[in-house]
C-alpha cells in the first residue's frame, strides 16, 4: 500500500508539474506527424502544423530538427517564401520568390489559394541557403502548388493565414544535378513572420 500511495504521489507531482508549464503557440512551432508512406518527411496537412519536408535526393529536409523560422518577405517588387528546414545539424532554406506579387499584409495571403506555378517560368522562382551562404542552383524542370490558403483563428479573432502545399524539382546544385521530391508544406504566416519592406513614396 506504501508503495501504491508513492506512486500516486509521485504521478501527481508530474502532472502538477506539467500543468504549470506555459504553453507556447508561437508560429515558430513546428508539430512534425511522420508520413508513414514517405519516411523521414511530415504527413502532408492542412492544419497549420508549421510542417515542411522534401527529399533532397534520398536524404530528408524536414522542419523535424532545429530551424530557423520560416517566413515571408514582400520586398523588390516579389513576395519571397522562405521554408526553412535542417538536414542533421545542418540549417537550409528554400525561397520561392513571386515576382510582382506584392502582398501589403498577411492576409493578403489569400489570394494565392489553388494556385500552380511552373519552377522554369516567369512568374516563380526559387533559390537555396545553406544556413546564410546563397548556393549555385539551377532548375531543370519543377511545378510549386499551394493547394491552400486559409485563415486561422485563435479565440475567433484571426492570427495568421496557413499556406498548404506541395512542390517537386530537378536541379544542379552546385552543378552537380539533383532531384528535389515529395516536397509538401503547410505553415502559419501572421505578424511574427511576414516581413513587408517595400520603401514607402
Amino acid at each position: 500500500m506504501k508503495y501504491i500511495n508513492l506512486f500516486s504521489f509521485m504521478l501527481i507531482l508530474v502532472i502538477a508539474a506539467g500543468c504549470a508549464r506555459d504553453f507556447d503557440y508561437r508560429i515558430s512551432n513546428s508539430v512534425f506527424i511522420e508520413d508513414g508512406e514517405n519516411p523521414g518527411l511530415p504527413i502532408y496537412s492542412e492544419k497549420g502544423y508549421n510542417s515542411f519536408g522534401v527529399y533532397w535526393e534520398l536524404t530528408p529536409l524536414t522542419t523535424e530538427q532545429l530551424h530557423d523560422p520560416s517566413k515571408i518577405v514582400v520586398k523588390n517588387d516579389s513576395c519571397h517564401i522562405h521554408l526553412s528546414g535542417s538536414i542533421g545539424q545542418t540549417s537550409h532554406t528554400l525561397v520561392i520568390s513571386l515576382p510582382e506579387y506584392i502582398p501589403g499584409a498577411f492576409t493578403e495571403l489569400l489570394s494565392l489559394n489553388n494556385k500552380n506555378f511552373n519552377l522554369t517560368g516567369p512568374e516563380c522562382a526559387i533559390s537555396l541557403l545553406s544556413g546564410a551562404y546563397p548556393r549555385k542552383l539551377k532548375i531543370l524542370e519543377g511545378t510549386f502548388t499551394i493547394k491552400r490558403a486559409q485563415n486561422m483563428y485563435v479565440d475567433k479573432e484571426m492570427e495568421s493565414v496557413i499556406l498548404s502545399g506541395i512542390f517537386s524539382f530537378k536541379a544542379t546544385v552546385d552543378d552537380i544535378p539533383v532531384t528535389f521530391s515529395n516536397g509538401r508544406f503547410d505553415m502559419r504566416f501572421g505578424d511574427e513572420n511576414f516581413f513587408y519592406l517595400q520603401e514607402e513614396d
